[in-house]
């Protein structure tokens, strides 16, 4: 549905996503604008959630929180209480419909759209003695945005005469001029008229047929190619941080703390090489994990995205059912420990604690991943795990992002790659192959020297 229209007495307005009535505005966001587009599409028809999701978050995975929040965001607007609807039925187990009266809004006629960018305009210019004219073709493969393609054709006024009665060609007619086709910026020109005699306008009607539908295959196989490449290339930025993104509620972050400390170290503003340890209540963080806190914010703030930070052992469920959390840290934050220990993926250690592993309860008996301790200690150069996981926890109905790892050069490295597009490209392309499922769990690998961790590697995956 292009243009505005009309639900009831209320004037949607899809360009600009507002809702009008008697004088007062509201305005949608573009997530929602486009759910009640969709519905107005299909009045008095149910559409179930998963057709919605798909489409208007084709190009990202979210849960079906996110369609119930736009619902309820509809239902406000229009005022429409869901125990006796007016505007928006909800069908139990089946999914949503419009059951208010759709009507089309009449629009002025708007000025002329621009080409299609992706093709090179070109102006032409009869040679002497002919006429240009041009074809106009309208099509829209994104929806309010409607495209115009043009052709020019330069025709001669006086075209190769028709064949003789021995089907060969006069002589006068050896070297017959052809329309020139090019493509021409002009606007709403008439479409040639060849009128005259039959034998001239009949070919002419064949050539221009022949000019029509080869450039209409041209065309439609370029707007294929379009919806192809969209579909495909979708930002690989989107495809893991979309659902946090396209979520209304701050982001919280969830980061091991390492408890109270009694005295802080302060240095001397006079001479800062001497330094006097002082009564004081502190709770310490790592700063490895502050490095993954840092990369994601980094993903955030550019998309206006709020978000807090908080200690593992300050946080609450009442924090966790707020808003998406991301949690950082595996051995020394209970909260990722208890989140993962019902994945297939999920962390491990032996009583003495000197071995620390990531189990995969699929194949437990099998255990690859382990850190020893004892080896970190004495070589500082070792072979670091973590895992990554987004999902909705089922505790709190909202979305969890685990970036932990078995050391603190996993959780670095876990962070590079839940942020770097080339990683997550490779894992838009691994979800792809397991057919798009919202829910992930990946088991990663690096390697430390001296302390530093190297490029992130995936070992597994699992999609649900």
């Amino acid at each position: 549905m292009q243009g505005d229209f009309r639900i009831g007495d209320w004037l949607v307005q899809p360009q600009i996503n507002s809702v009008e009535r008697d004088g007062k505005t509201w305005h949608l966001e573009p997530k929602v604008m486009q759910v009640l587009v969709h519905l107005a599409m299909h009045p008095n028809e149910v559409l179930s959630k998963d057709r919605l999701l798909e489409a208007v978050w084709h190009d990202t995975f979210v849960g079906d929180d996110v369609l119930i929040r736009c619902i309820s965001e509809i239902r406000y607007v229009f005022g429409d209480d869901p125990r006796s609807s007016r505007v928006i039925q909800t069908i139990p187990k089946g999914g949503y419909r419009l059951i208010a009266a759709v009507t089309t809004e009449v629009q002025p006629e708007a000025a002329s759209p621009q080409p299609v960018p992706d093709i090179e305009p070109a102006t032409v210019q009869a040679q002497p003695g002919k006429k240009a004219h041009e074809l106009v073709f309208r099509y829209d493969y994104d929806l309010g945005h409607t495209r115009e393609s043009h052709i020019s054709v330069a025709d001669d006024p006086n075209p190769p005469s028709p064949p003789a009665s021995n089907g060969l060609p006069h002589s006068d007619n050896a070297n017959p001029s052809y329309p020139l086709i090019v493509m021409d910026e002009a606007h709403h020109a008439p479409p040639p008229d060849h009128g005259g005699v039959r034998g001239k306008g009949s070919s002419h009607r064949r050539l221009w047929t022949i000019i029509t539908s080869a450039f209409l295959a041209v065309l439609l196989a370029t707007i294929a190619g379009a919806f192809l490449w969209r579909s495909t290339h979708r930002s690989a930025v989107d495809f893991f941080w979309g659902p946090v993104l396209a979520s209304n509620d701050p982001v919280l972050f969830c980061i091991a703390d390492q408890g109270q400390y009694a005295a802080v170290a302060l240095r001397d503003a006079a001479d800062p090489s001497r330094q006097i340890v002082l009564k004081d209540n502190l709770t310490a963080v790592v700063i490895d994990d502050l490095n993954a806190v840092i990369q994601i914010t980094g993903i955030l703030k550019p998309n206006d995205k709020k978000y807090s930070l908080k200690g593992e052992g300050s946080t609450n469920l009442t924090d966790l059912r707020a808003g998406p959390t991301v949690f950082v840290g595996a051995f020394d934050n209970a909260w990722t420990l208890r989140l993962t220990k019902s994945l297939r993926f999920h962390f491990a250690n032996n009583p003495e604690m000197t071995q620390f592993r990531i189990i995969d309860s699929s194949s437990p008996g099998t255990t690859p991943w382990v850190v020893d301790r004892v080896q970190q200690l004495a070589t500082n150069s070792y072979r670091d795990y973590a895992i990554i996981a987004r999902f909705i926890d089922g505790n709190t109905g909202k979305l969890a992002v685990v970036v932990a790892g078995v050391g603190r050069g996993g959780t670095i490295a876990a962070g590079e790659l839940v942020t770097d597009p080339a990683y997550l490209s490779q894992l838009a392309n691994a979800a792809r192959a397991e057919g798009n499922k919202k829910n992930m769990e990946i088991v990663l690998s690096t390697q430390i020297i001296d302390g530093e961790p190297g490029s992130p590697k995936v070992e597994a995956s699992y999609f649900w």
